[in-house]
């Protein structure tokens, strides 16, 4: 471990927050369609645990169309906590504070290839700057690989300055709508070329799945990887 990463972990304020339901338009019931052997949830958390940045949570509703989602997590060792279906923010600020979490390091459960070794130096750039929010741009990096950190302050902040449904139900809407308002810092990366802008590395429909499973039984290590080496399978294999 080193020492920007001890730094992190010396606070013991993180909390990474997988957001997860079942209840997608285009794909209902994704979370429990298996990808690597297991759950797409359980698949991102796993990613995550490895991370050793902080507490994971997988944070769903407590809508009843989220149940079998619920009892899988409790059942197999996910730590997963319900909020609103459609208030998200406020979702996301339960988790924060039932915990006394300081930073949240915000995940969506449909990215099983997001880049766990740049949430490191999203959150660390956040907390030694002290910012409100930080992300990768999004013009540089695919977005398959994307994760965002902000401070719990700045989504309590939030709360008071909106009321508009859909910035409670996208966390960071309203921050990057209304940027200078806040601290924000967006860290530029090389993480997307040419071959890579028409490939969907999201799982958003079903034929997403064999794809994304394509790429990962071509890695070495099925948990811990960089978007490099994702980006290496994509081109050598020409997927689509």
């Amino acid at each position: 471990m080193n020492a920007s990463t001890r730094k992190v972990r010396e606070a013991e304020q993180v909390v990474i927050v997988i957001q997860a339901r079942m209840s997608s338009s285009r794909f209902p019931g994704k979370m429990m369609t298996k990808l690597s052997g297991m759950p797409l949830v359980e698949y991102v958390y796993r990613r995550c645990e490895r991370s050793s940045l902080g507490r994971v949570v997988v944070a769903t509703s407590d809508d009843i169309s989220d149940d079998a989602l619920y009892d899988y997590c409790k059942n197999n060792d996910i730590f997963v906590m319900r909020g609103s279906l459609h208030n998200v923010l406020e979702r996301y600020i339960q988790v924060a504070d039932s915990l006394n979490a300081e930073y949240i390091v915000r995940v969506c459960a449909d990215t099983p290839l997001v880049d766990i070794s740049l949430m490191r130096v999203l959150l660390k750039v956040l907390i030694e700057e002290k910012l409100d929010f930080a992300s990768l741009d999004g013009q540089t990096c695919a977005s398959g690989f994307l994760s965002e950190v902000i401070a719990t302050q700045t989504l309590k902040k939030v709360v008071g300055l909106t009321h508009v449904a859909e910035d409670l139900e996208h966390v960071t809407r309203f921050i990057i709508k209304n940027e200078k308002s806040f601290s924000v810092k967006r860290i530029k990366a090389d993480l997307n070329p040419e071959f890579i802008r028409d490939i969907r590395l999201t799982i958003d429909y079903p034929e997403d799945i064999k794809k994304v499973s394509a790429i990962i039984d071509a890695l070495s290590d099925k948990f811990l990887f960089t978007s490099e080496e994702v980006l290496e399978v994509v081109r050598r294999k020409g997927l689509q």
